[in-house]
């Protein structure tokens, strides 16, 4: 076995998922799993609020692409890997009939890639919907829910609005909400 390195192959899009378990079938049928240490589709932890809850859900970092810890000396693989139904060729390769080798990504590559999928959850959770100052929200949670008002600043780091509500018609009053304390009114 030669050194181990990661690759990037392209797929056909929303499929990365039935790609990736036809090709881990197909590395065991053919006994060539010593070659792939690892078939990673990079994902990361969103969440939207739909109705007034909150839904957490993985989001594809790269449709269209898997990366691939392999070892590619051995010419098996790469016939192995065109045979596979939606795998189109390697990133920076045009097509499996290029006489080019494919690029393995540098470590620093991977090491964003892989620390974006991997980072902890409640830093790394990015809401859906995004908020703009100047729109207009309801708020849905808290001791004002079913008011409504106007976005007048985002706190991004701490996932919060500033909103302007008016009470009793006539006073303002800005009011900090947590991203999952308001919806959009469309």
């Amino acid at each position: 076995m030669n050194e181990l390195q990661w690759y990037v192959l392209k797929v056909v899009s929303k499929q990365e998922e039935k790609i990736k378990a036809n090709l881990q079938a197909e590395l065991v049928k053919e006994s060539l799993q010593h070659t792939v240490d690892e078939v990673l589709i990079p994902y990361e932890k969103v969440y939207e609020i739909r109705s007034g809850k909150k839904y957490v859900k993985n989001r594809n970092l790269f449709p269209g692409y898997i990366l691939l810890y392999a070892d590619l000396s051995n010419g098996l693989l790469v016939q192995l890997l065109k045979s596979v139904p939606g795998a189109l060729g390697f990133l920076g390769v045009r097509g499996w009939g290029a006489s080019n080798p494919p690029i393995p990504l540098s470590q620093t590559e991977v090491d964003r890639i892989i620390g974006k999928t991997t980072g902890s959850d409640a830093v790394n959770l990015k809401l859906n919907a995004i908020f703009v100052v100047g729109e207009m929200v309801e708020i849905i949670d808290g001791p004002f829910a079913s008011f409504s008002g106007k976005v007048q600043e985002i706190f991004e780091e701490k996932k919060t609005l500033n909103v302007v509500v008016k009470i009793f018609d006539e006073r303002s009053t800005p009011v900090e909400l947590s991203y999952t304390q308001v919806k959009k009114l469309f």
